[in-house]
């Protein structure tokens, strides 16, 4: 059986706080399959938790180490930035979602969930975009 490679948008991991039990336990689903993430994620993450949560810098680090820790992590580079550039122009993608998306295909995922991007989405014939909430 081959397996799919997935990664995650921030948001997935967000639902992990939420108090709506179904998209808790879809997200908490979701990572036991260790996921890719990257940086960009984890800055999301940490802004938002810092915003609507009002995480403490020891709360968002322990959050981060967790992360890194239950997630497959790949590295931004320049070429990822120069290619998310690429990507925003070809897909009229956010810039940050680019990030995201470029991650994704450096990572060779083929899945990546996200609940703020086109559901279904298909990029460079390889990733396909699943908003796992519908």
């Amino acid at each position: 059986m081959i397996m799919n490679e997935i990664f995650i948008d921030s948001n997935i991991i967000l639902y992990l706080m939420d108090s709506n039990a179904h998209k808790r336990s879809t997200a908490q689903k979701i990572l036991q399959g260790t996921p890719f993430i990257n940086s960009q994620v984890l800055t999301e993450v940490a802004n938002v938790c810092r915003r609507r949560f009002n995480y403490s810098k020891g709360q968002i680090l322990l959050l981060w180490n967790d992360l890194i820790n239950d997630c497959d992590f790949i590295g931004t580079s320049k070429f990822t930035f120069q290619k998310s550039m690429d990507l925003v122009r070809k897909y009229n993608l956010q810039i940050f979602d680019a990030l995201i998306v470029c991650s994704a295909l450096d990572a060779n995922c083929s899945i990546l969930y996200s609940e703020d991007m086109q559901h279904n989405m298909k990029i460079e014939n390889q990733l396909k975009i699943i908003n796992p909430f519908l």
